[in-house]
This record gives C-alpha cells, structure tokens and sequence, in this order.
C-alpha cells in the first residue's frame, strides 16, 4: 500500500528546498526506522471524537508482544452516526451512516482491504446493533466492533490490533 507524501516548501539561502513529511513507517522499511506497534494502531484508531464528553477503555498490549492489543471502550457524546462515519473515513468506506440501512460489504480501498457488518438491534426494534470495522493494510490490521448502549447515551465497543 502507498504512502501519503505531504511536500513542504522551505526558503534556503540559495532558493527553496523541498522537504518530504511522511507520516509513519510502513511494515516493508529498512528495520532502523521504528515500526508501529499495535498501541500506536490503538491511538489512532481510539474513538475520542471532539464531540466526547466521556471516554474510557481497559485492556492492553503484552511487553512481550508489541504486535498485539485489544481493548475495550465505552464513549459518550458522539452519536453513534458519528461514530460510524469516524470508521468508515479510516476505512476509506465510500458510504456513510444512513438510519434505515445496514451495511455488509468487503471491499479495498485508498487505504486497504475492509469488511463492514451491521447488524439491527436484537430487540426487534429495528434500531442499531452491532458494527464492525476491519481494515488490513501493509503496517496493520485493526479491528473495531461497537453498538449502542442501553438508553442511547453511550456507545461501548472494542479495538483490537495486529502489526506485523
């Protein structure tokens, strides 16, 4: 999978210089550059929107497998369409959240393979489920499940990651 450059132009004292920013390795560089671990995976996948007003989450990483972590969360603000659409942009999923739809699909995209599944509410009302987000790419696989809470105030879910 590629990599977004971003190119900074910086004045020299004899004319411009051009600057490559590249953010974060990818699995397949030279082993002197810092790999992602599987928390770094967690940080960026954490659902701690700007509109979260509460969040929380237990689990970890092993010291001795920094390749591996799981946890669990539970959020407050967000709506859960926000939320959606959060994990559906990191996918690079084309939809977004619609209110009467589930979405079931395995695709690739700009920014790896995916899989999305919703299922309805088990309670027959046809509100939401659960959903899960799974994106594999060169430096990561993360998966994140989540659904609303009972009351709709907060949604809980869980983030787990792998690196190669």
């Amino acid at each position: 999978m590629g990599r977004r450059v971003v190119w900074l132009v910086t004045p020299l004292a004899l004319g411009f210089g051009v600057l490559a920013v590249v953010p974060g390795p990818r699995a397949d560089e030279p082993a002197g550059l810092r790999k992602l671990t599987a928390e770094d995976v967690v940080k960026l996948w954490t659902p701690e929107l700007k509109t979260a007003t509460e969040y929380g989450q237990t689990g970890g990483s092993p010291k001795q497998s920094p390749n591996v972590a799981a946890y669990s969360f539970r959020v407050v603000g967000p709506t859960f369409e926000e939320l959606w659409n959060h994990y559906a942009q990191l996918c690079g999923v084309k939809e977004r959240y619609a209110e009467k739809r589930f979405l079931i699909t395995a695709d690739a995209g700009p920014n790896g393979s995916y899989v999305v599944s919703d299922r309805a509410a088990a309670d027959g009302t046809g509100g939401r489920g659960l959903s899960v987000f799974l994106l594999k790419t060169d430096a990561y696989t993360v998966t994140v499940t989540f659904q609303p809470d009972s009351g709709g105030k907060s949604i809980s879910g869980s983030l787990s990651a792998i690196t190669p």
